[in-house]
C-alpha cells in the first residue's frame, strides 16, 4: 500500500509540474501583490486586468477559438503592471464599431474618458481599472464581427458605470501646470467594410456615413490637433490580387474624403490599400461559401490611425 501511495503521489506531482494552472487559480495571490504597486493608476490597471481575467476565463467555453486565451492574456497583463515580468499584450486586434448607434456612442465616450484620464495628474485606481474594462468591451465587439449574434453590452455598461466615477474625479482635479504629451494610439480604429460599403463597392452607405460622423467627432474632439492620419484599406483573401488592392485603396480614399468633408484637418494624411495583406483572422476553407465569407469579415476593414 505504501508503494502504491508513493506512485500516486509521484504521478500527481509530475502532472502538476507539467500543467499550467488557469489564471483564476492564481488571481488571489496576484491581488495581494497589486497592493504593493505604489502608483495608483498602475495599481488600478493591474486590478482591472485581474477582473477581466476572471470574467474571460469563466466564459472560455462560450468564446471562439481565437479568443479562448483572453483570460490568460488578461492575467498576464496584470502581471505586467505588477512586476513587469511579462510584456503587455492587447486582448483585441482592432476596434470594430458595432452596428448599433447607442453602442457606438457609448464606446467612443469611454475612449474619450480614457484619453482625458491618461494625461491627468489626478488619475487614480478607477482610471486604471477603466482602461482595462474598456479594452474588454472592444474585445467583445471584435469577437462578434461577421456573425449573426451580438453581445458585449454588459461589458460596455460595466465600463460606463466606472467612467462616471472617473469623470467626477477628473472634474475635481486641479489643472496641470503645463499640458502633458498625449500617449500614442495603441491600436487603430477599424471600420468594418461590410457595414460601411456595399458589396464590392467603395461608395459609403448611409450607415457608413453615420460611422464616419462618430469617428470625425472623436478625432476633432481630441485635446490636440491630429498631426498625422493613416488610413489603410484591406480585403479578404478571395478575388484577384490586383482587384483587391484597387478596391482596398478606393475604400481607404473614400474614408479619407469622408473625414475631410466632416471637418477633420490633419497635417498629414497617408492613404493606402493593402488588399488581403495582414489578416486579423484565419478561416479554413478554399471556397467562398457563406460560412467562410462571414468568418473572414474582420479582414474586410478600413483602419484609421491618428497621431
Amino acid at each position: 500500500m505504501k508503494k502504491t501511495f508513493l506512485c500516486a503521489a509521484l504521478v500527481a506531482a509530475l502532472a502538476s509540474a507539467c500543467s499550467s494552472p488557469a489564471p483564476r487559480d492564481q488571481v488571489q495571490a496576484m491581488r495581494s501583490a497589486t497592493q504593493r504597486v505604489a502608483d495608483p493608476y498602475q495599481r488600478g490597471l493591474a486590478e482591472g486586468w485581474l477582473d477581466v481575467a476572471v470574467r474571460q476565463d469563466s466564459h472560455v467555453a462560450l468564446a471562439s477559438n481565437v479568443y479562448n486565451d483572453a483570460g490568460t492574456r488578461a492575467y498576464n497583463n496584470a502581471r505586467h503592471f505588477v512586476d513587469g515580468s511579462v510584456p503587455f499584450e492587447p486582448i483585441y486586434h482592432a476596434k470594430y464599431m458595432p452596428t448599433r448607434d447607442a453602442w457606438q456612442k457609448a464606446l467612443l465616450e469611454l475612449d474619450a474618458v480614457n484619453q482625458r484620464a491618461s494625461v491627468s495628474p489626478c488619475r487614480g485606481e478607477d482610471a486604471g481599472r477603466l482602461s482595462a474594462l474598456t479594452d474588454e468591451a472592444w474585445k467583445e465587439q471584435e469577437e462578434t464581427v461577421g456573425t449573426r449574434w451580438v453581445h458585449g453590452w454588459d461589458a460596455i455598461e460595466n465600463a460606463q458605470k466606472l467612467a462616471q466615477q472617473v469623470e467626477a474625479e477628473l472634474a475635481h482635479c486641479a489643472p496641470p501646470a503645463a499640458p502633458l504629451p498625449q500617449p500614442p494610439v495603441q491600436a487603430p480604429l477599424a471600420l468594418s467594410a461590410d457595414a460601411v460599403f456595399g458589396f464590392d463597392s467603395a461608395v459609403l452607405t448611409a450607415q457608413g456615413g453615420r460611422q464616419l460622423d462618430l469617428v470625425a467627432q472623436q478625432l476633432n474632439g481630441a485635446s490636440r490637433k491630429v498631426q498625422a492620419l493613416t488610413i489603410t484599406g484591406y480585403t479578404d483573401r478571395f478575388g484577384p490580387d490586383a482587384h483587391n488592392l484597387d478596391l482596398s485603396l478606393r475604400r481607404a480614399r473614400a474614408v479619407a474624403q469622408g473625414l475631410k468633408q466632416r471637418g477633420l484637418a490633419a497635417e498629414r494624411v497617408d492613404v493606402k490599400g493593402l488588399g488581403s495583406a495582414n489578416p486579423v483572422k484565419m478561416c479554413p476553407g478554399s471556397r467562398a461559401t457563406s460560412e467562410v465569407i462571414a468568418c473572414l469579415a474582420p479582414n474586410r476593414r478600413v483602419e484609421i490611425t491618428a497621431k
